[in-house]
């Protein structure tokens, strides 16, 4: 006998492809965010964030530029989502979505 309650519709099926491919591309991007972080020994992008109000100065500056940096990084990505749902452009891979980010430039 058919368990009816276990049968996914295409829409359903759908819905479940978009929502993995999102959390994986969502993922890619905070790996980006936080591989670069480590390129300064922070822990990870959230670590590095909280050194902008640091007393000292060269963390401080680090600390607001990854503030900075996250928020138009993530604003990026939602952009780039955004026009995907809309179908106006496919979705990219995980290497297209990076290069479409804004770069971060460490302060001196």
């Amino acid at each position: 006998m058919i368990d009816w309650t276990q049968v996914k519709t295409a829409e359903m099926k759908a819905q479940e492809a978009k929502e993995a491919t999102l959390a994986r591309l969502t993922a890619a991007v905070q790996r980006h965010l936080d591989e670069t972080a480590k390129e300064r020994n922070y822990d990870n992008m959230m670590s590095l964030c909280t050194y902008a109000t640091s007393m000292n100065l060269k963390f401080m500056a680090e600390g607001q530029a990854g503030v900075e940096w996250r928020d138009n990084v993530w604003a990026t990505c939602y952009q780039i989502m955004d026009a995907v749902e809309a179908g106006e452009r496919p979705i990219p891979t995980e290497e297209e979505l990076i290069a479409e980010l804004p770069v971060f430039e460490w302060p001196i």
